[in-house]
């Protein structure tokens, strides 16, 4: 599964208020940065790196604080220094905008190969692709996904001099693996759900006709070709979150968001302690509370699988409830609606 995450800076300077087209570098993958892609990457006690790792990284994280510092410290290098682009010298390097979006293109193809290396390892890991470009500099860089680290902020538009893009891959289960062959009811009830959940079905119908003909990085699985075709930019029919690291606030926050989220629908009724919060005994039953709300405004709130580290919400009118779990049955996909009583 791929999660991409960005601040406005770099939406606006990819232009993804119309779609996801602006992703994709204008040539294909520069030659510097394949050479990356083909020494690949690999895992020393517990911690990645570019391979071959060094013997050091038996003594991570050393003086980096935690091993997200240490893999961060060791896999980053400049962009520039392997994509050719424009910049001027004077007191010192200065890189145009042009120049930062071939960068962030790059960056963000590199991030796709550098997730496929980390599901073909003996043991699949999660990974975390981080791209960022200023008028001085473009950085790479990728490290584990660990509950409690983090290289960045969570404010991602907090970084105001910088185009920021972040890039999750969670490995799947592998007895989710799916053949990339899907039946053709299969495959109708995929688009019928699409009809259902996605604020813009023509695009979203275009995405999922992308996921399911082209296995170079789409999933197979049925719930990731959906995840796939309804994470859309502002045109998003579904959100995700770290379990670990969600609370109410941040579910609020990011379905508040969503194009799909139900006018009339309030918030103020949860009255638990925030810094006392407990996502692995605290969720659930927060979900079922906030169901119950939607419930009440002509909305179910729906979640869609992802793995047991990840939650994918989202929102569907009501009197849809009974088409969506026979569609769902269809497409062999495993998705929740919240509620008293859960389907």
């Amino acid at each position: 599964m791929l999660t991409l995450t960005m601040n406005d800076r770099a939406a606006r300077l990819l232009g993804l208020r119309d779609g996801f087209g602006g992703l994709d570098p204008e040539e294909e993958l520069a030659s510097g940065l394949r050479t990356w892609v083909d020494g690949g990457i690999g895992c020393r006690g517990e911690v990645v790196c570019w391979a071959p790792v060094p013997a050091h990284a038996d003594d991570a994280p050393g003086p980096f604080g935690d091993l997200t510092g240490w893999e961060c410290f060791h896999t980053d290098f400049h962009l520039e220094d392997f994509v050719p682009v424009d910049s001027k010298y004077a007191d010192g390097p200065i890189i145009g905008v042009d120049a930062q979006r071939t960068l962030l293109r790059q960056g963000i193809a590199l991030a796709r190969e550098v997730g496929r290396l980390a599901g073909e390892l003996s043991t699949p890991i999660p990974l975390r692709c981080i791209v960022a470009t200023n008028d001085t500099n473009g950085k790479f860089r990728f490290h584990r996904i660990r509950p409690g680290e983090s290289w960045l902020l969570e404010d991602l538009d907090s970084y105001d001099r910088d185009y920021v893009v972040v890039i999750d891959f969670l490995p799947r289960r592998s007895d989710r693996f799916h053949s990339a062959h899907i039946a053709a009811a299969q495959r109708t009830a995929l688009f019928d759900l699409v009809d259902l959940l996605a604020p813009d079905v023509e695009k979203a119908r275009g995405r999922l006709e992308y996921a399911l003909e082209n296995a170079s990085w789409s999933a197979f699985d049925p719930e990731d070709a959906l995840i796939e075709a309804l994470f859309d930019g502002l045109d998003s029919g579904l959100t995700y979150f770290l379990r670990v690291i969600t609370d109410p606030d941040a579910i609020r926050e990011r379905l508040g968001l969503l194009p799909t989220c139900p006018e009339g629908l309030t918030w103020d009724w949860y009255d638990g302690d925030i810094e006392a919060w407990k996502s692995e005994t605290d969720l659930h039953p927060y979900l079922r509370l906030l169901a119950d709300r939607c419930h009440a405004v002509g909305t179910a709130l729906i979640g869609v699988f992802i793995g047991e580290d990840g939650l994918v919400l989202g929102f569907l009118p009501s009197d849809q409830r009974e088409r969506f779990v026979e569609l769902a049955a269809m497409a062999k996909a495993e998705i929740i609606i919240y509620g008293s009583v859960e389907h």
